[in-house]
């Protein structure tokens, strides 16, 4: 029986109740600094890629920027629609627009965006060709010196601190964890059991690029990248810091 990759799989409505505690009034500080570190004033056009359920578009367009956020689960874009807008909105902003698409084969034109965002490790879940592929949708929907953030796991601090075990309540679930490293990629398997019982398993894979290789990984995409940060507040980027939040701009 053919089986469905790893990001159809995961991305159902059910993934909202593992990261519940992720909610718009975290996106809304989450953006700042991306939004200023990609110059994007009032109106630029913006690609919130890998958008899921939403909040980052929301808190963008909140901004007063025009907001297009994509992803291929239409589980989670149905969440995204049906959300209040983002608060306080800009007079000047509209809502966000969603589109249903593959991050290999965005469905835009050439150079249609002022920026494009990427947050919460939207990036490494395919082979390395296919992240290559990606990198370059990316690079190709961007105008000349357009800008990219990119919010990536750092790799270091996953390898030093990977917890292989864990369970939690939300929302009345009980969630299962089991994390392993694997063939240069950081794995997770997830257990989620409902109230009544039922059950839901999932694995998430993503590749576990350090910052040097992902830099050169986005370099041959066609970027120069400007500058690396640990975190999404635009600190600096050391070995305690839990994200490589890289910053690039299209050459």
């Amino acid at each position: 029986m053919k089986t469905e990759p790893w990001y159809v799989e995961a991305f159902r409505v059910g993934y909202l109740d593992v990261y519940a505690h992720r909610d718009d009034s975290a996106a809304a500080g989450e953006v700042a600094f991306p939004a200023e570190a990609a110059a994007l004033c009032a109106g630029a056009r913006v690609l919130d890629a890998g958008c899921g359920a939403g909040r980052h578009s929301r808190a963008l367009s909140a901004r007063g920027l025009d907001v297009i956020g994509l992803d291929l689960s239409g589980e989670l874009l149905t969440a995204a629609a049906g959300a209040a807008p983002g608060s306080p909105p800009d007079a000047r902003a509209s809502t966000p627009r969603y589109v249903q698409g593959d991050l290999r084969a965005l469905p835009f034109t050439n150079a249609s965006f002022d920026g494009v965002l990427s947050f919460f490790t939207s990036f490494g879940y395919f082979d390395d060709d296919g992240n290559l592929v990606h990198a370059k949708e990316l690079r190709r929907v961007l105008r000349r010196e357009g800008r990219l953030v990119l919010d990536f796991l750092h790799a270091p601090y996953v390898r030093a601190t990977l917890v292989s075990h864990s369970q939690k309540r939300r929302g009345g679930h009980t969630i299962v964890e089991e994390r392993a490293l694997r063939d240069g990629r950081v794995e997770k398997d997830v257990t989620m059991t409902a109230p009544n019982g039922a059950t839901r398993h999932w694995r998430e894979s993503v590749r576990l690029y350090d910052p040097d290789e992902l830099t050169a990984l986005f370099t041959e995409a066609g970027f120069h990248v400007l500058s690396r940060h640990g975190d999404l507040s635009g600190g600096a980027l050391g070995a305690a810091s839990r994200r490589c939040v890289l910053v690039a701009e299209a050459a």
